[in-house]
């Protein structure tokens, strides 16, 4: 058991110095120069009068000194605020006073981002510096991080996550994964979300490897550091991996008993695309993670190696760090919940967060006796696994008929015109009526007949959508979520 991640890059700096802790930009770290980078910022941010629970925004990338200040806050006790590469000063600024925030650090110099600093400029004076911080155990309840939310559904909130919740996210990640020390993850997505951060935090955990990439749709360079760096797992938002089937197929399937496993998470798998999956990588482990921000995972559903589960909309089973609980729309525990009346998930864990930056009223319709209410509704299948049907927030009522989009866009991935798909509610004069978005596969045509014909086969005739449209793309986040508020909005 450990205490602290921060903490745990010390431990293995004393342990196993020589093992490469991270890689970025072809340059490899052990983790004994991690660990003195760390000190190092840690010192340096102490000297500049921050102190243990100070919050400093910092614009996040793929690069080794991001990960030394990252760390060297940590170590210190204060609170890491990562925002997106490119993000403007002037949303930075706009963070920066809500959180009361110490400093502000960019990649590099900003004009516009005044008293903020810069990087590039600072990281060879700290690294250059003293490296004789004595580190201290952080409060368990103090803030390790505040993450804000992508704001696909309503105003990006700002996620506080204590040391404590920190640890226990990594230790169900490690169980999720039996990770192992020899392992090379390998993490292409954004730096600044939990996503990748989570990742990292699991590989320091356990004294591990982590190589860093700015992106994944380059694919010859994707694969390529796979091979050069001996890449033994990936991270990679089922989104990604949907692009990857349809455009590399043949990597995925030369990577079959290489990778020790692949882990997903932001979103649900479609049923077609694990069966592809499972043909191309048998010997792989396929992990597609429920969870959220503001608890981390709390359900895996392992879909590869296991043959995958009979239950259609399965995400695993709760692991041993998260209880699961699934309520009615007036917060009464459900014991009964079904795919006709599915309850809303919510989850009771030393992981879940403190609350929302500066959201009283956010905070308490999120967290309630104890619990982190999700807007997922679930019901338990009799082997103990839970089933999603949707979410709450996306469910569209038809005069008292409920449909779940995500119901009806898996029955309609079986189509084989159909790409992608995103059903959408449409209102005139007040009537509501559905729309589906189809994103058509390359050299075929929109088949209208065949996807009303699967709808049927499997599904209520109300549940058949009014109109079906053609569209280029369906709009998604930097991590792979369906952007349905942009899409709603566009197309409704």
């Amino acid at each position: 058991m450990f205490n602290s991640i921060a903490l745990q890059i010390q431990h293995f700096a004393k342990e196993t110095p020589e093992q490469i802790a991270i890689i970025a930009q072809d340059i490899k770290c052990d983790y004994a120069s991690l660990a003195t980078a760390n000190r190092k910022v840690a010192l340096y941010l102490r000297n500049k009068g921050i102190k243990a629970g100070d919050r400093l925004v910092v614009e996040a990338d793929h690069i080794l000194e991001y990960v030394y200040f990252w760390y060297g806050i940590q170590l210190l006790g204060a609170t890491f605020v990562p925002v997106e590469k490119n993000t403007p000063s002037k949303r930075i600024i706009e963070i920066a006073k809500e959180l009361d925030a110490s400093v502000t650090v960019s990649l590099t110099a900003r004009d516009d981002l005044e008293g903020g600093w810069a990087l590039a400029d600072i990281m060879p004076e700290i690294l250059a510096g003293d490296d004789s911080f004595k580190p201290e155990l952080p409060a368990e309840n103090s803030l390790a991080e505040i993450l804000f939310t992508t704001g696909t559904t309503g105003k990006s909130k700002g996620v506080m996550v204590s040391y404590g919740n920190q640890v226990n996210i990594a230790l169900a990640g490690i169980e999720t994964t039996n990770i192992q020390q020899d392992n090379v993850w390998l993490i292409p997505t954004p730096m600044n979300h939990a996503a990748a951060l989570r990742k990292v935090h699991i590989a320091m955990a356990v004294g591990s490897t982590t190589v860093l990439l700015e992106g994944f749709r380059n694919f010859k360079q994707y694969f390529k550091t796979i091979e050069d760096y001996g890449v033994t797992s990936l991270y990679l938002p089922p989104s990604a991996i949907h692009l990857m089937l349809a455009f590399a197929s043949k990597n995925f399937a030369e990577l079959n008993g290489k990778i020790r496993f692949v882990y997903s998470s932001s979103t649900a798998y479609p049923e077609t695309d694990k069966e592809k999956m499972r043909k191309l990588m048998p010997d792989t482990y396929m992990y597609n993670c429920f969870g959220c921000s503001e608890a981390g995972v709390v359900c895996t559903d392992e879909f590869c190696v296991s043959g995958g589960s009979e239950y259609t909309g399965s995400v695993g089973r709760p692991n041993s760090y998260s209880e699961i609980v699934l309520l009615d729309e007036d917060g009464n525990e459900m014991k009964d919940a079904t795919a006709q009346n599915p309850g809303l998930c919510a989850i009771r864990s030393k992981s879940v967060m403190q609350g929302y930056w500066n959201e009283p009223e956010q905070t308490a319709k999120a967290l309630k006796n104890g619990m982190l209410v999700m807007s997922d509704l679930c019901y338990f299948a009799p082997n103990g696994e839970l089933l999603l049907v949707g979410r709450s927030n996306d469910t569209i009522n038809l005069g008292g008929l409920k449909v779940a989009p995500a119901e009806v866009e898996e029955v309609v991935l079986r189509v084989p015109c159909v790409d992608e798909c995103l059903m959408i509610p449409t209102v005139k004069a007040n009537n509501t009526a559905l729309k589906l978005l189809v994103v058509v596969k390359d050299g075929m045509e929109l088949d209208e007949v065949a996807i009303r014909a699967m709808i049927a086969d499997n599904l209520e005739p109300y549940k058949i959508p009014k109109q079906i449209v053609a569209v280029d793309e369906i709009i998604k986040t930097f991590n792979g979520k369906i952007d349905r508020k942009q899409m709603i909005a566009k197309y409704a």
